[in-house]
């Protein structure tokens, strides 16, 4: 029988008292004829305790086993572990014709009274075709090779798998079931897509988005000078501002100590708010909710209040039905805002988006301050995708849109060049998509003035905005989506995870129900006997684990002194190449080197030695983690449990993935750029030494923040990751712990209702069999 695959090379037996597992290896005599396997396969596992006292002394009944197994069945015990590995093997890979050779195998066993109408119905029930997945195939599938994983659209995978937990809930009552079902949906309904949308001033952010959410909810007062990052999301229609905190506004007091436009309007602010300033700017953010319609009021550049000022970002909810599909949008200020905090506000928020959308006036495109923005976003914020969207595109040519395209695409080569990272070009362009659009016929069509837009020669499809929803929807949604596939796998996984548990103990309950009173009450004190045994070894483990756990987060402090000893390396090595470069160019030109050539040196270098440094970090951080993590596998592992998947090593960077990859280049250098630039501006060949010691001042002094922001974030995000870390370590205990007791609790509970129970135990059997089919069911469904 070469097409039969009844027997993996092991199985796992989960049974007895502690539910141990223990290890059997059963083969198949692949000689014997297909239909034989079947007719005996029945005849054992219709073979209950009774009956097998009766067959085992049979030299007959010993010659059939060993046609379905290269083991010896030496005891009941025996006898179960083969009968659950058949069931395991045939209900997985079988046809309709070999079932039907089972059924009829039971049909004869009932009509010759060798089973009662009891058993019968129950492995009827046990092989029901219309629950089994049966091969189309004339043979059997390798038990090895594993179901293809079907990608789905997220929201359709979303509505499926909502649809699934909604259906276990109403099939299964039991508390803790629904309890971690209901963990499993509140993580898939939590989920957000975040979409940033950037640009310059004027460059028509908020006439898209309106267009994109159809409705004017950025109001037209707020259009086009918004001059506060905005965050819509999906809620009863809401509006919040939230201001500058104490600490921000003075280090936007200080910024204005070195940049004009800064203190141009810290001057301003001073003089507008006077004493009122104190009690808008607290030690906390103070958050004020407003009126939506007056909002404008707050976050217009151009109102006579100028309370923008003051605002660090908005916070607005509306129940549109684009935001309901998961979707929160970061609406950013002008890239060319003055203000470089709030250009450090924007980057932290920026980091976190899934998306970014990069707005040029075709009229203005391509500015130096886009294509350095389109660089950064790419090659330094982990970005990885970003759709540039060129707006009015109706005031101009086809062929003029393709020459703002091809224009941008050169700009952004010289740049690159001027990095000296050529070699990234390919990677950039990769990595951009173009789109045109008119968003404001995009907006007569979505606000029921489509007629304005259709005597100008604009239909809805030549507005671009579909073609922007369809990359929308692909990038965020679609079946390429890396975010989306992750969500659905992990709220996957939790719900398997409860369903294999509840599949135990409904598998405990059947063993349970088999067992006579004697061997119930002789489990329940060998339960009793093992359980102070069980608690030290539960007390000590977590004991073990809290230690490793203070001994990561001791570590930190390592780390954090590896930080500071990496940037003061980078501090150095930003000092030596200006102060080289300004070297070289007196000693080959005779001329200071431009200050644009200064800038990119200082930027380039900054950027670059930070992404090496939390690289490094990272790398110890993990070599740290998996050090921990395989003395805890090895500790479970001598406990008989198993930390991550069967038959693979312990491998701490799956836990971590992409962290440390973004968030760490959000401050700004401008103070530092303008300060080192206008000390190379005024130096002197003759006297490049007090230059050097100038360029090193200023970096000691503006890095401080930097370093600060490093060293803060590193930290956060070092402990939430170890946290999660030893709460994945832990669930292993922590669900072996709570088996027992349920164990225990279902023990007493059969032995508290014995006779109760014994009178209906065929159709208690009966029941529990087919819920455990059904839970199997929807398993496979959902792999």
């Amino acid at each position: 029988m070469d097409e039969l695959s009844l027997a993996k090379d092991y199985f796992l037996l989960y049974h007895g008292i502690n539910d141990i597992e223990q290890t059997t290896t059963y083969g198949t005599n692949e000689k014997k004829d297909e239909n034989s396997f079947f007719d005996i396969a029945s005849l054992i596992l219709s073979t209950n305790k009774k009956a097998y006292e009766k067959y085992s002394t049979l030299e007959n009944f010993q010659k059939l086993v060993s046609q379905v197994t290269n083991k010896e069945v030496k005891s009941v015990d025996d006898l179960y572990q083969l009968q659950f590995c058949l069931i395991d093997a045939i209900k997985d890979d079988t046809k309709n014709s070999h079932i039907k050779t089972m059924h009829n195998s039971f049909k004869y066993l009932n009509k010759e009274k060798i089973i009662g109408s009891f058993e019968y119905n129950k492995l009827v029930s046990l092989f029901d075709p219309n629950e089994l997945n049966l091969a189309e195939e004339d043979s059997f599938n390798d038990f090895d090779n594993e179901k293809t994983y079907e990608k789905k659209p997220f929201n359709e995978a979303k509505l499926e798998l909502d649809t699934t937990i909604n259906e276990l809930e109403e099939l299964f009552a039991t508390k803790d079931f629904i309890d971690e079902l209901k963990e499993a949906k509140t993580y898939l309904n939590n989920q957000k897509f975040s979409i940033g949308i950037t640009g310059v001033m004027n460059a028509g952010k908020s006439t898209m988005l309106n267009a994109l959410m159809g409705q004017e909810l950025l109001g037209s007062a707020v259009v086009p000078e918004t001059a506060n990052l905005t965050i819509v999301k999906h809620g009863k229609p809401s509006a919040n501002v939230f201001y500058w905190n104490k600490n921000e506004w003075d280090r936007i007091e200080k910024t204005a100590e070195s940049i004009e436009s800064i203190k141009e309007f810290v001057n301003e602010t001073k003089k507008i708010f006077g004493d009122e300033l104190n009690e808008l700017i607290q030690e906390e953010s103070v958050r004020q909710e407003v009126n939506v319609n007056e909002l404008a009021l707050y976050t217009s550049a151009e109102a006579s209040g100028k309370k923008c000022n003051l605002i660090k970002y908005v916070e607005l909810k509306s129940d549109l039905n684009f935001l309901n599909d998961s979707i929160e949008i970061v609406d950013t200020p002008g890239l060319d805002d003055p203000v470089i905090q709030r250009e450090e506000i924007t980057k932290e928020y920026l980091a976190q988006c899934d998306l970014m959308i990069h707005l040029m006036n075709v009229s203005q495109s391509a500015t130096l301050k886009d294509v350095e923005f389109i660089i950064d976003s790419l090659l330094y914020q982990n970005i990885t995708k970003l759709l540039i969207v060129i707006t009015r595109a109706d005031t101009v040519s086809k062929e003029q849109l393709q020459e703002v395209i091809n224009y941008t695409k050169s700009s952004i080569k010289i740049q690159l060049k001027k990095q000296n990272k050529d070699s990234k070009l390919d990677y950039v362009l990769e990595h951009i998509k173009f789109i045109p659009i008119s968003g404001k016929m995009a907006l007569l069509h979505r606000t029921g003035r489509e007629k304005e837009a259709l005597d100008a020669g604009f239909k809805l499809e030549d507005t671009g905005i579909l073609e922007i929803e369809e990359y929308l929807n692909d990038t965020l949604f679609g079946t390429e989506s890396s975010k989306s596939d992750l969500i659905i796998k992990g709220a996957k996984s939790q719900v398997l995870k409860t369903i294999t548990k509840e599949i135990k103990s409904y598998n405990y309950e059947l063993i349970l129900l088999n067992k006579s009173k004697e061997e119930l009450e002789a489990d329940l004190d060998e339960f009793t006997k093992k359980k102070e045994t069980n608690k030290r070894i539960f007390a000590s483990l977590n004991e073990d684990i809290n230690l490793y756990k203070n001994d990561a987060k001791n570590y930190l402090e390592t780390l954090e002194t590896f930080l500071t000893t990496e940037l003061l390396d980078l501090k150095n090595i930003i000092k030596q190449r200006v102060f080289n470069d300004v070297k070289y160019s007196y000693e080959k030109t005779k001329k200071r080197p431009e200050s644009s050539r200064i800038k990119t040196i200082i930027e380039t270098a900054i950027k670059d030695g930070i992404i090496d440094v939390i690289r490094d970090y990272r790398y110890k951080f993990i070599k740290k983690s998996q050090s921990i993590g395989e003395i805890c596998e090895q500790k479970y592992q001598d406990l008989g449990f198993v930390l991550g998947h069967k038959n693979d090593n312990f491998d701490a960077r799956g836990f971590f993935q992409d962290d440390f990859k973004s968030g760490f280049l959000t401050s700004s250098n401008e103070v530092l750029i303008g300060k080192i630039t206008n000390e190379v501006k005024n130096s002197k060949a003759n006297k490049l030494p007090e230059l050097d010691r100038k360029i090193e001042t200023h970096i000691k002094d503006e890095f401080e923040a930097i370093e600060k922001s490093i060293k803060e974030k590193a930290n956060d995000i070092s402990n939430i990751l170890i946290d999660n870390f030893f709460t994945q370590i832990s669930e292993p205990l922590k669900v072996f712990e709570h088996k027992l007791k349920k164990d225990e609790k279902s023990l007493q509970d059969r032995l508290a209702n014995f006779e109760e129970k014994e009178l209906n135990k065929e159709e208690l059997t009966i029941e529990i069999h087919k819920k455990i089919k059904r839970l199997e069911n929807i398993s496979k469904g959902l792999k």
